[in-house]
């Protein structure tokens, strides 16, 4: 059976999860916002402390949402059907992505308390979760192409599983340094922006 001939259409879940990336990295500038009461006398103590935070978890998490929607990208591009449980999977992990802009907006308000820090890094290692069983999904319902190989597997599989070890890092380090916490947060988003051993299948 061709695949443009199946009922559940990929084209459709891409544009669900396009729509809903989109939504959720624009939601997350509406938090940069000038606070109330500021004078042009407290305007660079806010500046500093204040607006320096926000607009700094603003890059941080519009570029982890950008590097979940790229990695999301290339699972799609490696099915060729779909089925009813990997649709309900998937959506149940579009709904932990819609969570990171109040996760954010959590974090700015309360950069100072560890547990803004743990809320953020719970949500992002429940993203990294999501990821992964979307893609065990479609490997267990075998809903990939043919030019999916083990050696695909591997490598997009020790790339999800690398971010969450730095969440978890930042949320045990958040009670005794909140700037080491902060850089182990980033850390995976950095990584991710450089080609890793999944790239070359694509370059291939």
């Amino acid at each position: 059976m061709s695949s443009q001939n199946h009922l559940l259409k990929i084209t459709r879940l891409e544009s669900l999860t396009d729509g809903i990336f989109a939504i959720a990295m624009t939601i997350l500038v509406l938090d940069l916002r000038m606070p109330l009461g500021t004078t042009n006398e407290n305007l660079a103590v806010i500046f500093s402390h204040v607006i320096l935070v926000k607009l700094s978890i603003y890059i941080g998490s519009f570029i982890t949402l950008g590097t979940l929607w790229v990695a999301m990208n290339f699972q799609l591009g490696l099915l060729d059907r779909l089925t009813r449980p990997y649709l309900w999977t998937n959506i149940f992990y579009l709904m932990v992505v819609c969570v990171v802009p109040f996760s954010a907006s959590f974090l700015a308000a309360y950069p100072k308390n560890p547990l803004g820090i743990n809320f953020y890094a719970l949500n992002l290692i429940c993203a990294s979760i999501g990821q992964f069983l979307t893609f065990q999904c479609a490997h267990i319902s075998q809903l990939n192409k043919a030019s999916y190989t083990s050696a695909i597997r591997h490598a997009v599989v020790r790339r999800i599983l690398l971010a969450p070890f730095f969440y978890v890092a930042a949320m045990l380090t958040a009670h005794w340094n909140m700037t080491f916490a902060f850089c182990l947060l980033l850390t995976p988003t950095l990584l991710y922006l450089f080609p890793g051993r999944v790239d070359r299948f694509e370059q291939s």
